[in-house]
């Protein structure tokens, strides 16, 4: 017993603990009397939550919880072999435990036949969870490798020679990314940019899914580009380093040219940066205060709309 317990129990007299009894008793008396006043009862209809819930319990994370609970059940059944037989049914309706059905299952996207992380061919594309993309999707992609090179960095202790890969990765309909990748390697710096190029693919607006909206000129760093919409069947007459994203992203018809630096990397990047200046009939429209209808039509030739004052 400790200091402060022995000293209050030497303080206080014989008939203390009757007291306080005393007291006690008399307080639950007038809470009774309180709550029977109030019309307060008690509630009996408590949930039992050792049994299994199939709204909120997830049985197949805790199939662990099953064998403990056939555990129990056989040592208290003993050695019967009908009832041990029937030992998971037992457990499952004593604890209301079902089978999931396939609706409360998430589907998740198939990981592809033997494909994996460590068993990637060099300079092969393969497919993983860190892509963000469905593997359906991703058997779609085609790649085109533009520029791989040697580079060397300059220290006190010497040269330290790489290899420098820009990739482009398109699906033909309209979406394409870039990615540049370095290593010591070549095969990997390849793998290494692809990868990053399908992470960063973008969608890009085409006009007819066929070439661009209008007219463009960008400027990027030294490489200033000029390209220009032209009609159904005029191919891509373009440098051949466009013509290979043009491919990637599904552009058919366009023309263009280069002033300025012929950097391959700049114009690549050039390239990527026009497309997304592109102004859509939906933001000329908004801009305007214009319907898309006629926007369409003043713009780009589409069907004339019908006035207002001569619809029925």
């Amino acid at each position: 017993m400790s200091g402060f317990a022995l000293r209050l129990s030497r303080a206080l007299p014989a008939t203390a603990g009757v007291r306080f009894l005393a007291s006690t008793a008399v307080a639950m008396k007038k809470s009774t009397t309180f709550r029977s006043v109030l019309n307060v009862e008690p509630v009996h209809n408590v949930p039992d939550f050792s049994k299994f819930d199939p709204i909120y319990d997830d049985i197949t994370e805790n199939s662990s919880v099953i064998e403990l609970w056939k555990k129990q059940k056989a040592s208290e059944i003993g050695g019967d072999a009908t009832t041990a037989s029937n030992l998971d049914a037992l457990v499952r309706s004593e604890h209301n435990v079902f089978e999931t059905p396939d609706d409360f299952l998430i589907k998740y996207p198939k990981r592809p036949p033997g494909k994996e992380m460590q068993s990637a061919v060099e300079g092969e594309m393969f497919w993983s969870e860190e892509l963000l993309i469905p593997y359906e999707q991703f058997k779609k992609l085609s790649k085109k490798t533009l520029v791989v090179k040697r580079t060397v960095q300059m220290t006190r202790k010497g040269k330290i020679p790489s290899m420098y890969a820009l990739v482009v990765v398109g699906n033909g309909m309209g979406s394409a990314g870039y990615g540049e990748g370095k290593s010591a390697e070549a095969s990997k710096a390849v793998m290494i940019a692809t990868r990053q190029a399908i992470k960063h693919m973008q969608n890009f607006p085409r006009y007819d899914n066929r070439t661009i909206y209008h007219d463009i000129e960008h400027k990027f760093k030294a490489t200033k580009l000029q390209l220009w919409a032209r009609r159904p069947g005029f191919g891509c007459r373009v440098a051949p380093m466009i013509h290979e994203i043009c491919e990637c992203i599904g552009i058919q018809d366009l023309a263009g040219k280069i002033h300025g630096s012929r950097n391959p990397m700049n114009v690549i990047k050039a390239f990527f940066e026009a497309l997304t200046t592109q102004r859509i009939p939906s933001d000329l429209a908004k801009a305007r205060g214009l319907r898309l209808l006629d926007v369409n039509h003043i713009y780009y030739g589409g069907i004339k709309p019908t006035p207002l004052s001569a619809r029925k």
